[in-house]
């Protein structure tokens, strides 16, 4: 079901946080639920984030002309200044994971230069429409990270706390690219283009998304481990489901109306929001967790 949202207060609800996390040797390979396939998960999400998140911010800056509303204006300034934090926070994430005998520098220049060749190539529109698809994912998963206390329950405090971190700025900055996308490429070929690039994202993250965490497993020593892959399935699937929930909300977005506003916002994303503006920007590290113990 949805419903139309708004932010818990009259004051901006993007706020760019300068926060930096201490991604130190010492953290733990597999730092959620003491399990390689589900930690690798994330760990593969996180390779797609530096690259991605300046692909968002140069789609959008591709129309930044044609923006004439002051608050939408404002809004993507605050976008770009998230998403520039997050690229940051993830090239030390994805760094600390060659440290740990996990290098995919290789790949991740790859991603690079797919990158590169879709900026190229792609018109301005197509770039943007899949920006969209992208961020609404992004979405979904803040969703279940931020509503779901299972998720992340059984985390490393300092990974608990980064992408709890990173799921609350998504969902905060949701509607952006989509915003600027519906001023730039109103009507029904505006739609069209938006459902066949989600067709194209969804097909690229699903496939994506596995052969890196797959990689990641074989990097680690973990090709054959079953019972691994098994637990990840059921953490994905079943319970808590985050992947299910995720692939669950994409019917939403295929809808003519749809607008991320509209989605249901759990009354916990709302509490974290505001906790959140509560917070001084300092360090963040195993010793010191961003928001205390919990």
């Amino acid at each position: 079901m949805e419903q139309q949202t708004t932010p818990p207060d009259s004051e901006p609800h993007i706020l760019p946080r300068n926060i930096h996390f201490d991604f130190e040797v010492e953290l733990p390979v597999n730092w959620h639920s003491d399990d390689p396939a589900i930690s690798h998960f994330y760990d593969a999400l996180s390779l797609t984030f530096p690259q991605g998140e300046r692909f968002f911010i140069d789609s959008v800056r591709l129309f930044a002309d044609q923006i004439s509303d002051p608050d939408l204006a404002r809004d993507v300034k605050a976008f770009y200044a998230q998403e520039a934090t997050h690229s940051r926070e993830h090239m030390s994430y994805n760094a600390l994971l060659g440290t740990h005998g996990m290098d995919m520098s290789g790949l991740e220049r790859l991603l690079e230069k797919i990158i590169k060749w879709s900026k190229r190539w792609m018109p301005a529109k197509d770039q943007l429409a899949l920006t969209c698809a992208y961020e609404h994912y992004t979405a979904l998963f803040a969703e279940s990270i931020l509503g779901d206390e299972r998720v992340m329950a059984n985390a490393h405090p300092f990974y608990r706390d980064l992408w709890m971190w990173h799921a609350m700025e998504e969902e905060e900055h949701k509607a952006v690219a989509f915003n600027v996308y519906q001023t730039v490429a109103p009507g029904f070929g505006g739609y069209l283009r938006r459902i066949l690039l989600m067709s194209l994202a969804t097909f690229d993250f699903i496939l994506g998304i596995a052969v890196l965490q797959m990689i990641l497993m074989a990097k680690s020593g973990n090709a054959f481990n079953l019972r691994s892959y098994g637990r990840s399935f059921w953490y994905l699937w079943v319970s808590p489901g985050i992947w299910r929930h995720v692939m669950l909300g994409i019917f939403s977005y295929m809808k003519p109306g749809f607008h991320p506003d509209k989605r249901r916002v759990d009354p916990k994303i709302l509490e974290w929001r505001k906790l959140y503006q509560a917070q001084s920007i300092r360090p963040v590290t195993s010793e010191t967790p961003l928001f205390g113990a919990r």
